[in-house]
């Protein structure tokens, strides 16, 4: 163990920014990893570890002692019980899969399956229990709460839960969890390898807010685009993450500002008995993860993952025409104290920057594209502080501060017949939010549970954006502002347990925006009817509404007598309408099928004044235009899902989402969206096989595999009469949408090997994003020189080899 340690330590102190050679170099350091681990001690016992946790009320989070926890597979079946501060804790238990079932008086079960336990690095589960209102002869009646459902008990419908330990498995989630959402019912991944970015039943993904302990943060992505909520991949990764939630349609009343989904991301709690350390290498770079307690013996820890990626060890095999770079750092601090509650402290930041350089030797070019050079940078970052304390025993108040930054870079330069470069295109743009949040959940009785919030949030902009005319010949300048604005945000939601069998969540969201002098009241409403102890049925509604992006608003306009207006900053929200029915059976204790049904009725929407242009149909903010609010959409569709937790070792899960998505435009006239794939489907899954016996059955082999099916992306033909003229791409807008690529079929298939030592475990992966190469255009556009359409297609396969330990 000592030399994988000392190897790392070499990897990490030498050079991080690689250059094509030292692939070779990265590729000696794993062979050298594995030769090394092939000398530890190949002693014959099956390893062991520990399994423990807390469980703790719903109602104020506090502890519950006299909990029963059994490990419901072992033989035979192993039990212990809570103690006084709520924790349980198995010693000594044989590395694999296990299932914990939790019981108790007057308390639902509940059951965690699937949870897998590695040497040395302790597991640790902690738990919710909310009480019951089953009278003694209703036992076999009451529902197990099942995995899968969310935490948050407010959501009854279109509510996912993102497990981590689940969907680790998914194959090609390159540790991304955007990319590993994009499995889940109702999400449509992006067609190309480079995005990350996904549609929630049809509409754009800028519907999507990301929130990260309770507090909503930029976009949390490398490679971000100004307006979207999307890149190429996730600033935070798998090692930090707790089960989170997903939402995916009329979320309840403490999420607003967003039309389509919240991705509620929580931050797991650092081990605060023992340190831990990870330690990974691949082709793409380090990832180095470390947690434990401050001080023996104590209540506190900490949790931190830094991570450094670059694409230029396997450029030869992609051929990305641009060689992004990047790196990110998040950590979170746990920080109880005996009679203040508990202090936490997060932080996130990432850096990144992808070139595409021009050709600078003329007798190269091939196309008028060869003589552009984008710069594309995105950096992020946020630190918050987060208190929560007991107020009694009915009462929980919460509040959090956070400081959040991004600036963004999207410029495009054009290298002239002299060899110069000039500006053609800038996108600048720079974001500084600082939010604080408070709420107070408060417990009237066993069947009425009532949480009330409040949401502040004072952000600072600067904007600039210079777009090339090429008729005029000069640089015209779309927007160039900077301020403050002013966000308050307002909700109180209610949980009525009606009888053992009804549940009404109701409440009300208030948001108010002061640069459009903004107002919207929100009801919200969901109910939910327990059929028998399996079936599950329910009915959600939501009334959502979203500010545009600041550099909308402030788009200016240059009127005939050269004056500049802001026609746009009068502009509504956009609203939408939600309507969700929902089905959950579980047809066995592993085995669970869902389905929905909604229909989503949009309003408000900003269109382009006696055109088809509308906000609907782009993900990121690349061109600015006057709007009015006359546009209108609608959204409808089904999903369905089949999912069976690891059962000795196989797993697997089916989605089919059908849908359609269509918007009507500042003339009235109807249209489908960018968005409307029509369907999606996957089918994923995988086995994990115990081998070397003669060892202990120490090793794991896992085979993974995910095979989407998604309908053709749309795009606006090109008018290549009216790009002649003007020199670049114009696009026919009379025809919006009207294109449409073949359907893409993309085959993702992940191998590892686990071999759990004394001391640490080592993991082998393989992963093949795209097994199959398939791919379509990423972009169309028109070429000057050639006086043609040309397109480039998207990347082909991903090949990604690491080695991680985990000690």
């Amino acid at each position: 163990m000592k030399k994988v340690v000392s190897l790392f330590r070499i990897a990490i102190q030498s050079k991080v920014h690689m250059k094509r050679r030292d692939g070779l170099s990265l590729i000696i350091w794993l062979g050298l990893i594995a030769w090394s681990s092939s000398f530890s001690s190949l002693q014959a016992q099956t390893r062991t570890g520990n399994i423990r946790g807390q469980v703790t009320s719903m109602t104020n989070f506090s502890p519950l002692e006299g909990v029963e926890v059994r490990l419901i597979n072992t033989d035979p079946v192993l039990s212990t019980q809570t103690d006084a501060r709520g924790q349980f804790e198995f010693i000594g238990i044989p590395v694999g899969r296990y299932d914990l079932m939790f019981s108790a008086t007057g308390y639902e079960k509940a059951i965690r399956p699937g949870l897998l336990l590695n040497a040395f690095k302790e597991l640790i589960v902690d738990l919710k229990l909310e009480t019951t209102l089953y009278e003694l002869d209703e036992v076999e009646l009451s529902p197990i709460k099942e995995k899968g459902l969310p935490n948050n008990e407010m959501a009854t419908v279109s509510a996912l839960s993102f497990d981590v330990e689940e969907t680790r498995k998914f194959a090609g989630g390159l540790d991304d969890p955007a990319r590993l959402a994009a499995n889940l019912p109702g999400v449509a991944p992006n067609p190309f390898i480079s995005d990350n970015m996904i549609s929630i039943r049809g509409n754009s993904p800028r519907g999507l807010i990301y929130r990260v302990e309770g507090i909503d943060i930029p976009n949390p992505t490398h490679f971000a685009r100004i307006g979207s909520s999307g890149g190429s991949f996730s600033i935070f990764s798998l090692q930090v993450l707790d089960n989170s939630d997903f939402f995916v349609g009329a979320f309840p009343a403490e999420y607003g500002n967003a039309t389509s989904g919240v991705f509620d991301i929580k931050f797991r709690t650092g081990n605060n008995r023992q340190r831990e350390f990870a330690l990974q290498a691949g082709v793409l770079g380090v990832d180095l993860a470390a947690e434990g307690p401050f001080k023996e013996g104590g209540e506190a820890s900490y949790l931190v993952n830094y991570r450094f990626a670059t694409f230029n060890l396997v450029n030869a095999v992609i051929s990305y025409a641009t060689l992004p770079t990047y790196q990110d750092l998040a950590f979170k601090l746990h920080l109880p104290t005996k009679n203040a509650g508990t202090f936490g402290i997060f932080g996130i930041g990432g850096m990144s920057q992808r070139l595409n350089p021009a050709v600078e030797d003329s007798a190269l070019w091939e196309a008028d594209l060869d003589r552009f050079r984008n710069v594309l940078a995105s950096d992020m970052g946020a630190l918050g502080i987060t208190h929560k304390i007991a107020i009694g025993r009915k009462s929980l108040w919460q509040s959090a501060l956070v400081a959040s930054a991004a600036k963004l870079v999207d410029n495009k330069e054009y290298l002239d017949d002299e060899l110069a470069f000039f500006q053609r295109d800038k996108n600048e743009y720079t974001r500084q939010p600082l939010t604080f949040t408070t709420s107070i959940r408060h417990s009237f009785s066993e069947r009425h549970t009532n949480k009330t919030g409040l949401i502040l949030t004072s952000t600072y902009h600067d904007y600039l954006s210079q777009k090339f005319d090429y008729v005029q010949d000069r640089l015209f300048t779309q927007a160039d502002e900077a301020g403050r604005t002013q966000m308050v945000q307002a909700y109180s939601q209610s949980r009525f347990r009606l009888s053992p069998r009804l549940t009404a969540n109701l409440g009300v969201h208030f948001l108010y925006y002061d640069l459009n002098e903004g107002m919207s009241i929100e009801p919200r409403v969901g109910i939910g009817y327990q059929l028998n102890a399996r079936q599950h049925l329910s009915v959600g509604y939501g009334l959502h509404s979203r500010t545009e992006h600041f550099a909308t608003y402030m788009t200016r306009f240059e009127e005939e007598n050269g004056a500049l207006s802001l026609p746009n900053q009068n502009l509504d929200f956009i609203r939408t309408h939600h309507f969700v029915l929902g089905y959950r059976h579980s047809i066995s204790d592993r085995l669970k099928f869902r389905s929905e049904i909604y229909y989503q009725s949009l309003f408000n929407v900003p269109v382009e004044v006696n055109g088809t242009y509308s906000v609907l149909n782009i993900d990121e903010l690349d061109e600015l235009r006057v709007f009015d609010n006359s546009g209108t959409a609608r959204n409808y569709g089904i999903d369905l899902g089949l999912e069976q937790y690891s059962q000795k070792g196989m797993y697997y899960m089916l989605n089919l989402s059908l849908f359609d998505s269509r918007y009507t435009d500042g003339q009235g006239q109807e249209h489908q969206t960018a968005f409307n794939y029509q369907y999606k489907a996957n089918v994923l899954g995988g086995k994990e096989f115990k081998i070397g016996k003669k060892k202990g059955l120490n090793k794991r082999l896992g085979l993974n595999g995910t095979l989407t099916a998604i309908g053709g992306e749309r795009y606006t033909p090109i008018d290549l009469i009216a790009s002649r003229e003007a020199r670049e791409t114009i696009r026919d807008e009379s025809q919006p949408y009207t294109g449409q690529e073949k359907p893409l079929f993309i085959f993702d298939f992940t191998l590892t090997i686990q071999n759990n030592k004394e001391k640490y475990t080592g993991i082998w992966a393989i992963q093949l994003k795209n097994m199959f190469s398939n791919r379509v255009p990423e972009y169309r556009e028109y070429d000057a020189l050639l006086d043609q359409e040309v397109f480039q297609a998207g990347a082909s396969i991903l090949p990604v080899l690491s080695y991680k330990v985990e000690f």
